[in-house]
């Protein structure tokens, strides 16, 4: 569908990281809620695999946030040089 395209306003890292970390929120309250409140095994099997579910949702949200703050970094790193050299133009020192 391409929103990405259609909807360039919207900064769709952080939405992605949102999408996991709700995720892994509803899936483990949902585990929890099943292994504790009922005693059928297709209850305790289910709460197993939405503890697996909860698992993988966690990992990606690690992975989306290392990505997300390596690109926040890269943008400070750059608006700093930036910076740094219009600051070392203005006083006339040239590049340093």
């Amino acid at each position: 569908m391409q929103l990405n395209d259609k909807w360039q306003g919207l900064c769709w890292p952080m939405m992605d990281f949102l999408r996991c970390v709700t995720a892994a929120l509803i899936y483990f309250v949902i585990s929890i809620t099943a292994v504790a409140k009922y005693s059928d095994g297709a209850y305790k099997a289910a709460g197993v695999f939405g503890f697996f579910a909860t698992i993988v949702f966690a990992i990606d949200f690690y992975l989306i946030f290392n990505n997300v703050a390596k690109f926040l970094k890269q943008g400070d790193t750059t608006e700093e040089n930036t910076a740094h050299r219009a600051e070392a133009g203005l006083w006339g020192h040239g590049d340093l």
